[in-house]
């Protein structure tokens, strides 16, 4: 058993390994495939969870062709309203019993932007129930759970997506060409990193990111507390928690789920190395330590040495001068991409690389900067240059074709293990490895 199936663990929580895996397994009658659906069917969604991050996906669900948000699903009564206001469909159901929205025989598919520790039961019982899911990142907090997941889906034959945009960016998707092509020859390194911080603490921000206070209306008598904590500790009515839940470990698995997975898989979606073969993380508590037990720095190094390859990940919440971005380092040329930029550089070892280093230190010196900054691409892609469908139209067209989605199972099991591990290291506070065989963190 993992360090977080082992924290903080609710002895009544129905989500424990045994829990789980049963209820995976009781899934085995499920029929050989679900059927494809026309482009002209309606597909009936079911929203569960539209806090900060569901709000916005149910945006981007109704932008999509031939679709109708049925239910809403939500805890809090402001959040209710609210989606309620945004949809279309001004009928929809309203509920805080997210078991009925993942029931409805009107919905074919389940977004779930809930709290980290929320998504497993939700996912594996939507797909009992044969709805498509659409779930956030990070796919959920313990291997037990994501491998409860995994055959749930697999057992039901339903389309699953993870919520890992950057296989639909434009950026990444061309970046992910200029790798396969070999121009960048060996790359034996690829740096990511986040490095962000405001006025206020990360993770600071309520039913929107540019919202930084407690809603006076957030109270016992219009939050479903008793709901939240139905399968974590129970513990008495907390705000700070229902909120920026990001910041305990009972819910979610801190920087790790939350932002290291994305830089982790948009690396992995470039390079399809899979599920490294050892982990070591460090990092702890050291600038915002009043408002959260989850370190406010992480550093991982994922190791695959079997193909020369090393992935690392920073992150610190105090500080954004280098903000994000990944590099990947080859022999021949770097490749930088980010949400706004996919640019090459030559090799800074050949002779060539030298002429383009004194004409940026002549420009450079007379503006005081760093001349290596100044350095022209060999390529920048520019925006508008190649059209990628968005991640929750990939997802809606492969409920239709059936098809697999571009962060589908395999990818978010991928994930799921890599978060798992990489949490795993920092509470051993040793470099942990992957036993593919047994599928167990050793």
């Amino acid at each position: 058993m993992g360090v977080l199936e082992k924290h903080k663990m609710n002895p009544s929580n129905p989500v424990t390994r045994r829990g789980l895996l049963a209820g995976a397994a009781s899934l085995v009658s499920a029929p050989a495939v679900l059927s494809q659906r026309s482009p002209n069917d309606r597909i009936g969604i079911a929203m569960v969870g539209v806090g900060t991050r569901g709000i916005y996906l149910l945006d981007r669900a109704q932008e999509a062709p031939n679709t109708e948000i049925r239910v809403i699903c939500d805890l809090y009564d402001s959040n209710l309203k609210r989606a309620l206001d945004k949809s279309f469909n001004k009928k929809a159901q309203l509920t805080k019993e997210w078991e009925k929205a993942v029931s409805s025989p009107d919905i074919d598919a389940v977004f779930i932007a809930t709290p980290d520790f929320w998504h497993a039961p939700m996912t594996i019982r939507a797909a009992a129930n044969k709805k498509h899911v659409y779930v956030e990142k990070a796919l959920c907090r313990t291997l037990a759970e994501a491998k409860a997941i995994r055959q749930a889906v697999r057992d039901n034959k339903i389309v699953l997506q993870l919520g890992h945009h950057q296989n639909s960016d434009p950026y990444f998707v061309k970046a992910r060409e200029i790798y396969r092509s070999g121009q960048l020859g060996k790359v034996a390194l690829v740096r990511t990193y986040i490095d962000r911080t405001s006025a206020f603490p990360e993770w600071q921000f309520y039913t929107a990111y540019n919202i930084n206070e407690t809603p006076k209306d957030a109270t016992p008598e219009t939050i479903e507390w008793k709901r939240f904590v139905a399968n974590a500790p129970q513990i008495p009515f907390d705000v700070e928690k229902f909120f920026r839940w990001r910041c305990w470990w009972e819910y979610g698995t801190g920087i790790a789920g939350d932002l290291m997975s994305h830089q982790w898989d948009g690396v992995n979606m470039i390079a399809g190395m899979g599920i490294p073969e050892a982990v070591h993380t460090m990092g702890g508590l050291y600038f915002w330590k009043g408002d959260r037990e989850v370190p406010d720095q992480w550093h991982v190094m994922f190791e695959y040495p079997k193909k020369e390859l090393s992935v690392t990940f920073g992150c610190t919440f105090h500080n954004r001068h280098h903000g994000t971005t990944t590099l990947f380092f080859g022999r021949d040329a770097t490749l930088e991409v980010h949400g706004d930029r996919c640019r090459v550089y030559g090799a800074e070892w050949k002779p060539e690389y030298r002429q383009k280093l004194a004409a940026a230190r002549k420009a450079a010196e007379p503006l005081g900067l760093v001349a290596e900054e100044l350095v022209t691409p060999d390529y920048a892609m520019k925006r508008g240059e190649l059209e990628v469908t968005s991640h929750m139209r990939n997802f809606i067209d492969c409920i239709r074709s059936g098809e697999t989605p571009r962060c589908g199972l395999d990818r978010a099991w991928e994930e799921a293990v890599t978060v798992v591990m990489s949490v795993e290291s920092h509470f051993r506070q040793q470099r942990v490895k992957w036993d593919p065989v047994n599928e167990q963190i050793v």
